[in-house]
């Protein structure tokens, strides 16, 4: 019988903890930025309808999310919030496409 080397183990171990952290260290991101930059407009669960005009955000899907502030920030679609996307970049972008759909209550 051949004996697995518990190093192995513990490297593997880890990594996947690396991995973990990494995913929630985007979520907090996502968050502090929702917090600063959305909530007034989207509500603090993702449940309004910003300026009476958007769908509501928590409803959608990441790519769906993703696909808007980009096109939004890209000045492919206009209103209100573009201002506000235009300042996000590629990482900010996806910590927000990840995080919104958590909103939902």
């Amino acid at each position: 019988m051949k004996k697995t080397n518990p190093i192995i183990l513990i490297m593997i171990f880890g990594l996947s903890l690396t991995k973990m952290s990494f995913a929630d260290a985007n979520l907090a991101q996502g968050e502090k930025l929702y917090k600063r930059s959305c909530t007034t407009c989207h509500g603090k669960s993702g449940e309004k309808s910003a300026m009476g005009e958007s769908r509501i955000i928590n409803n959608l899907t990441p790519q769906e999310i993703y696909t808007a502030l980009s096109e939004r920030k890209s000045g492919k679609i206009e209103g209100a919030g573009n201002r506000i996307k235009s300042q996000l970049n590629e990482e900010d972008i996806k910590n927000l496409s990840e995080l919104v759909p958590t909103l939902k209550k």
